[in-house]
């Protein structure tokens, strides 16, 4: 049914996901994704990945665009590597209360390439992140960026909405 094989008596009782990531970026649906994906990880015993992309990509468009000068760029990447640590941190102090283990993963670069190619590196099952609202997609960087991992994924994305 919707395209997925039957399974036999002894996949029945096999984890649905058995490697997944978890798109880190501090926003309310972040966190829900977080403890939606922590949760799983306890229950079903999967590998669980978090990672935070410091949006270097950006900070380079600012600096291109002589909207920033090299030494304010260079200060906002350190303080979004520290507070992507902070998040990466908050990830692991739920894992630990769940139950579950959790590699944290810091990278530098474009959001949803970094996060693609670490999904392509780990050979994931699944990627976890938070929901967006369509009429905010075009003011928020971090709404096109979701977009963008959920539509180039060569795996399930599993969208998780923040409660209003």
């Amino acid at each position: 049914m919707f395209g997925f094989k039957t399974k036999s008596a002894s996949d029945a009782e096999a984890p649905l996901f058995t490697n997944v990531l978890l798109v880190v970026d501090g926003s309310e649906p972040s966190v829900a994704a977080a403890n939606m994906a922590v949760r799983m990880a306890a229950q079903q015993g999967c590998s669980l990945t978090a990672v935070y992309v410091v949006d270097t990509a950006t900070l380079d468009y600012l600096l291109q665009m002589r909207i920033l000068v090299n030494q304010e760029r260079e200060g906002f990447e350190q303080d979004l590597a520290k507070t992507g640590a902070r998040y990466l941190e908050f990830v692991t102090t739920i894992a630990r209360k769940h139950g579950a283990q959790v590699e944290t993963v810091l990278r530098h670069g474009s959001i949803h390439q970094e996060i693609l190619k670490e999904a392509h590196a780990r050979n994931v099952d699944a990627i976890v992140l938070g929901g967006w609202k369509r009429t905010i997609a075009r003011k928020d960087s971090a709404s096109v960026e979701r977009q963008h991992i959920l539509d180039q994924a060569d795996c399930p994305v599993i969208v998780v909405k923040a409660a209003d």
